[in-house]
């Protein structure tokens, strides 16, 4: 596979686990198949406590995302296809590219790490709320 920003050959790497992503040597970016986004999610290898700690600059955040929205699109390196840009969940302030075709995920360099923040961030907590929310949303229509 190539990379869709430089050309560049893909590189198979261990990342956490029992994970293999593809990465680009070149700029950094990564190419995810299928599902393995949300197993790193669930897999809490790196310690990010002390980066939790520090107030988030939302100003750059903003900014980057704006930049991340102007970009053009890419193309899928596994079927070719044209990919969505799109805001990664609810209030991540990370843009991904998904291809809606084989459902890969490619993240530009940074882009893992700040994923992987926003899911320490938001923690367990945030879906014991979400589906107690639902939970009761659906008991008050019942």
């Amino acid at each position: 596979m190539k990379c869709p920003l430089d050309g560049h050959e893909l590189v198979r790497q261990r990342y956490e686990a029992d994970i293999d992503i593809d990465k680009c040597p070149e700029c950094g970016g990564l190419w995810l198949d299928h599902q393995e986004l949300e197993r790193i999610q669930d897999c809490r290898e790196h310690d990010y406590s002390e980066e939790i700690k520090q107030i988030p600059n939302l100003v750059n955040q903003a900014f980057t995302m704006a930049l991340a929205r102007s970009k053009p699109a890419v193309q899928c390196p596994s079927c070719d296809q044209v990919m969505e840009r799109r805001e990664y969940g609810s209030a991540s302030q990370v843009m991904i590219d998904v291809c809606t075709s084989c459902r890969g995920i490619w993240l530009d360099n940074g882009e893992i790490n700040a994923l992987e923040l926003f899911f320490e961030r938001s923690g367990s907590d945030t879906a014991e709320i979400r589906s107690g929310f639902l939970a009761g949303l659906m008991d008050f229509f019942d």
